[in-house]
């Protein structure tokens, strides 16, 4: 090939790039690797039972609800309740799917695919073309975020609010005063959907108004913004005081009793730096690598000869202030006996995303840089998309060792070996409460079976267990207990979940 003819080629691809033709070709790829066989992949364990029986409660019963999941002791907050707006935004998709929790999953995916399209906007803005290309590539097809998205949880929704709120970051920026006032409400509904780290939304708001929109801190948007703020609350204070304070109680637990925020961070720095370094890797380069992690020191001292240019740009600043704020905040965060999980940055990985693909473009400046970056590009799709075949024929279940597929099974073997006789169903899960299969058996089974096992006791008893590697002591207590109920009679296995059949021995008797 004539170098003409190389160049002609390499300006085509760029144009293509650039393109509204790859971004639907790529946007539609992104969206398809994270809903193809979502059913089989999907995990449906405490929590998702326990949201979608409230749901289900509400949609069969209409029983209201104020609050939503509790944010945990995970966070070394206790069981403070976050708002039902989670909850609330999943109703019309159960609705929908007639109680099937595949329907919202599916909801949550896409909402990670809209946020990605606002990202690769907000990428033209802050560094064009050649940003929004590179960003849209590693947030589309990393691994580890596309795992993330099938998480049937409400941190899944901070894909979409982070997006959101930077693209408000960016208006206060332009001096846009109900962009301001838009930071607020995104600010305190992300307390209903994160992790934890998102607790700094507020402060990084004040911080980009006061560099750069100074005008925007009068007292009319301040009050606006804590106003849309507190709105967000406002189920949950409507719950506090029909119920004499429940929550008040909890949040003073979380600030004195419990230590959520511990001054003697020292101790926990180090183990926090592995956290940092581990979780950016794993978004960036979609699983963990001490080579990237390398990769990344470098291409930061690389890069720092051009920082001086680099800080003219106010919107990449903002990004960067953006993923400082809470790294330094989480640095104070006990959370639960001073572990955090990378997981509370979820409101921040699309701008890890971001700040990564701005770095490796500087190399543009430096001959043949250019090179490094396609290398890059090369190496990055072929390690994903070798992970994510891996993943759709067999490796799920290294991540999900039971799938929403499995328990379905599990329950269509206890129908169909009762054949329709009445029986008890006994589960044991970790962590104990089977809220999983108490609405598994209340919308799938009472759905396909038209009956539900029998509350009172009967006969013929079904014991269902899932693996608990964490405590197999507690699971071996549960089956030496459920022995002295009743005979086995027959066994089913599926992966880790067992299902026996017993007759009751009193019934013997």
């Amino acid at each position: 090939m004539s170098i003409k003819k190389r160049i002609t080629f390499v300006n085509s691809f760029l144009e293509f790039i650039g393109s509204k033709y790859f971004l639907l070709i790529a946007i539609s790829l992104a969206f398809l690797v994270r809903v193809l066989n979502l059913h089989r992949f999907l995990g449906f364990y405490f929590d998702q039972g326990r949201d979608a029986l409230i749901i289900w409660n509400f949609l069969k019963d209409g029983k209201f609800f104020l609050i939503g999941p509790t944010i945990g002791p995970t966070m070394g907050v206790g069981d403070v309740p976050r708002g039902p707006w989670y909850l609330w935004l999943l109703i019309p998709f159960y609705w929908l799917g007639k109680g099937n929790p595949v329907f919202p999953a599916w909801f949550l995916s896409f909402s990670v695919v809209v946020a990605i399209l606002i990202l690769y906007f907000l990428c033209l803005k802050i560094g064009g073309k050649y940003l929004a290309f590179l960003s849209l590539i590693i947030s589309g097809f990393s691994f580890s975020l596309i795992l993330s998205s099938h998480w049937l949880s409400n941190p899944t929704l901070m894909y979409l609010l982070s997006v959101l709120f930077l693209w408000s970051l960016f208006g206060i920026i332009e001096k846009k005063e109900k962009y301001f006032w838009l930071s607020g409400f995104l600010s305190g509904m992300s307390m209903h959907f994160g992790g934890a780290a998102d607790m700094f939304y507020p402060l990084i708001a004040f911080l980009i108004a006061f560099i750069w929109s100074r005008k925007i801190l009068n007292f009319k948007n301040i009050l606006f913004f804590w106003a849309f703020y507190v709105f967000t609350f406002l189920p949950q204070v409507i719950f506090d005081v029909r119920h004499n304070g429940v929550i008040r109680k909890g949040l003073m637990q979380f600030l004195s009793s419990s230590r959520s925020f511990d001054l003697s961070f020292w101790v926990v720095l180090k183990s926090r730096i592995y956290l940092y370094l581990d979780t950016f890797s794993e978004v960036v380069w979609g699983e963990k690598s001490l080579l990237f992690i390398l990769f990344f020191v470098l291409l930061l001292l690389s890069v720092l000869f051009e920082f001086r240019e680099m800080k003219k740009n106010k919107y990449f600043l903002t990004v960067l202030i953006s993923i400082v704020v809470p790294l330094l905040g989480m640095l104070f965060l006990r959370g639960d006996k001073g572990v955090i999980y990378g997981y509370y940055f979820t409101g921040f990985y699309l701008y890890f995303v971001i700040f990564f693909s701005f770095l490796l473009l500087q190399l543009l400046k430096f001959k043949r840089g250019y090179l490094i970056i396609v290398l890059f590009i090369l190496i990055f799709l072929g390690r994903n998309f070798y992970l994510l075949s891996r993943y759709f024929v067999y490796d799920f279940r290294k991540y999900n060792p039971i799938t929403l597929e499995d328990q379905l099974k599990a329950i269509d073997w206890v129908y169909q070996d009762a054949k329709g006789r009445d029986f008890n169903v006994d589960v044991y899960v970790p962590p104990v409460v089977p809220y999983a299969y108490d609405y598994l058996f209340k919308w799938y089974g009472f759905q396909k079976y038209g009956f539900l096992p029998r509350e009172d006791q009967v006969e013929l008893l079904y014991t269902l267990s899932e693996e608990d590697g964490a405590h197999p002591e507690r699971l071996e207590k549960w089956m030496a207990r459920q022995d002295k109920i009743g005979r086995i009679e027959k066994e089913f296995c599926i992966f880790d979940i067992k299902v026996e059949r017993r007759l009751r021995i009193s019934y013997a008797e």
